[in-house]
């Protein structure tokens, strides 16, 4: 499968052979018209360089989760809208959400990340409250960002432990120079082409995401493709094949 020009690398391992991967022609790719996302009105106020991306490799999750292959579930770690919800619902999907932010940082709040605490374990005693291979699907847009890198390195983990079998995980990073992403609720409004709206978030993000940290997050994955979006974001498409 050709990337497009903008992609910043690709990332596989050898998936197994009996389904899809990211790197067949026969893992969704994109209509001849591209999914068009917009980041918000134009004023300024907003920090983000560029007003519209193409968000390639949400589209091609969408394509490639198929309704009649059980689980039909999609688990979105928001916060979501009513929106997405219908989005995927009318597609034949039930959709769990789960505001991992939110239930991060009071768990935080209780129990900080300390040097003792991580001699513990007790950031790998943390799960999320669902079943093995429970979700086809995951739209995780960028609550892994907002985590510190320990806490976003375990609930990768969980998400690979309740996606099933060819299940597929949609992420948004800070690109790494670590400018701040203000992108926080996303709304699909136009399920012809799949136009999004974003929500923004008064409060900045820390640039704590580079690169090989991104690589290092994801590389229990059998196949994972990265992208860069000209609003200075980083979108992954992991997917898990075992």
């Amino acid at each position: 499968m050709q990337l497009p020009e903008d992609a910043i690398g690709t990332q596989t391992s050898e998936a197994n052979k009996s389904g899809r991967d990211l790197r067949t022609q026969d893992f969704a790719t994109p209509d001849t018209k591209p999914v068009t996302v917009s980041s918000g009105t134009d004023d300024e106020t907003n920090p983000l360089p560029n007003q519209r991306y193409t968000s390639i490799l949400f589209w091609k999750m969408v394509k490639a989760l198929d309704p009649n292959e059980a689980p039909a579930r999609i688990l979105d770690l928001g916060p979501t809208s009513h929106a997405n919800m219908h989005f995927w619902a009318e597609r034949g999907f039930q959709v769990s959400c789960y505001d991992l932010e939110k239930h991060e940082m009071e768990e935080l709040e209780r129990q900080p990340i300390t040097n003792l605490s991580l001699a513990a374990d007790r950031v790998n005693q943390r799960r999320l409250p669902f079943e093995d291979n429970a979700f086809a699907g995951i739209c995780a847009w960028n609550c892994f960002s907002r985590l510190p890198f320990v806490s976003a390195r375990r609930y990768v983990r969980e998400c690979i432990r309740v996606l099933r079998s060819r299940g597929i995980l949609h992420a948004i990073f800070l690109d790494a120079a670590g400018r701040l992403d203000t992108r926080r609720q996303y709304r699909i409004v136009d399920r012809q082409q799949l136009n999004v709206v974003s929500g923004h978030s008064r409060r900045g993000i820390d640039p704590t995401l580079v690169e090989a940290e991104l690589a290092f997050l994801f590389s229990s994955f059998d196949a994972c493709e990265s992208k860069a979006a000209p609003c200075q974001t980083r979108e992954l498409l992991a997917q898990r094949n075992r």
